[in-house]
């Protein structure tokens, strides 16, 4: 039932071309439900309406094209059967949802510290060297970036550690370049600038809520130089908050970092605070371990004046 408007002429619902055997044919759930002829022609003007709403929802481009009008824009109807009969109900549409989390994701990225992938970062100028090496892992992040998206559920992200130089964040940029260019909400930081954005957050007098809440909710997430940053109690805190909630709702999450898993923020033997232990145990059960190594690309190209 691709064109419901082309199948249904323009004409009073209670017409006798839509007797019960149309709605059978046309609304499965009646079917499922066993629901009588005589219900179904009793409400047969709620059962067109509802059809007319759903070739509109099927015809769907995305909630900045709703072909809908006035309140029921960003709005789908649910067909439900009880004792009295038939009645529907309206929910927010998957379409209107993407389109939320999309603007709070724009709204939030420059704050973030990191608002744009450019040119750099591609999977086509990703190091040979580095790409002949770790052929599968290349593999699952081209798959990810360029296949995956919310609805086919949770998909781990990569751990990305080793020296400087080996393609950690190339790698991880360019999934990010792809998701962004596909329309997948997605976001990826520093973790240096990003407590140092919230702290200036905070000192501006604005309310940190709403950036945790993107953090810790959009789809992708993306951390660069994970451990890197000079923790404290308060960075500690906030890191937990986010990554505790994306363990717990297995939202993807991306890391590069120098350090393996069991040594971020150790210093020596010990860890920095209380807090790291659990947030390392989140960390290493929600993504899957990529080690690399190999020399440093930044230093084979380096200038000197003698």
């Amino acid at each position: 039932m691709q064109h419901i408007q082309r199948m249904l002429p323009r004409t009073n619902a209670s017409d006798d071309n839509y007797d019960a055997s149309y709605f059978l044919r046309e609304v499965p759930e009646l079917r499922e439900a066993s629901v009588s002829e005589e219900t179904i022609l009793r409400h047969r003007a709620l059962l067109y309406e509802y059809l007319r709403q759903k070739g509109i929802c099927e015809r769907c481009t995305g909630y900045a094209h709703c072909g809908k009008t006035g309140d029921m824009r960003g709005f789908e109807q649910v067909l439900e059967v009880n004792a009295r009969g038939l009645s529907t109900r309206v929910r927010r549409c998957a379409p209107f949802q993407e389109y939320v989390v999309k603007e709070r994701v724009q709204r939030y990225a420059k704050l973030a510290g990191v608002t744009e992938l450019g040119d750099e970062f591609r999977f086509e100028n990703f190091p040979h060297e580095q790409a002949r090496k770790y052929p599968k892992v290349l593999q699952y992040a081209r798959d990810f970036a360029l296949m995956w998206s919310p609805q086919q559920g949770p998909r781990a992200g990569l751990y990305l550690f080793g020296p400087p130089g080996v393609g950690k964040t190339h790698l991880m940029f360019a999934v990010f370049r792809e998701l962004q260019r596909r329309g997948i909400p997605s976001l990826v930081v520093r973790s240096d600038s990003l407590f140092d954005h919230m702290r200036h957050v905070l000192a501006a007098g604005d309310d940190l809520e709403p950036f945790l809440e993107t953090l810790s909710t959009v789809p992708v997430l993306g951390i660069d130089e994970f451990a890197q940053e000079r923790a404290n109690e308060f960075s500690m805190e906030k890191l937990f908050r986010v990554i505790n909630y994306r363990f717990h709702q297995k939202l993807s999450t991306w890391f590069t970092s120098n350090f393996s898993p069991p040594e971020a923020y150790r210093r020596g033997a010990d860890d920095l605070l209380d807090t790291v232990a659990p947030l390392r145990s989140r960390v290493m059960s929600m993504s899957i371990l990529v080690k690399m190594d190999g020399p440093d690309a930044r230093q084979r190209h380096l200038r000197t004046l003698v």
